[in-house]
């Protein structure tokens, strides 16, 4: 029976000439956007759509149950 047994090392080498990393800039530039951003209008518009969702499901359970009540109420 025979063992084998050994270390292997891997060499990693960092390249030094990038100032910042992608990751880091991406993040930034992120930031930069998030800052211009007028926040009090993106929560009104979302809002808005929320409200019209609303009434388009309010809608459409009314004309689901209306001939439900209808029926029920002709009995």
């Amino acid at each position: 029976m025979q063992i084998a047994s050994g270390i292997s090392t891997i060499q990693i080498t960092i390249n030094e000439n990038r100032t910042m990393p992608a990751d880091q800039e991406l993040f930034r530039e992120k930031m930069r956007r998030a800052k211009k951003t007028d926040w009090d209008q993106v929560i009104a518009r979302i809002d808005t759509y929320t409200a019209r969702a609303g009434a388009a499901v309010l809608a459409l359970s009314v004309l689901y149950f209306a001939p439900i009540l209808v029926s029920i109420l002709l009995k």
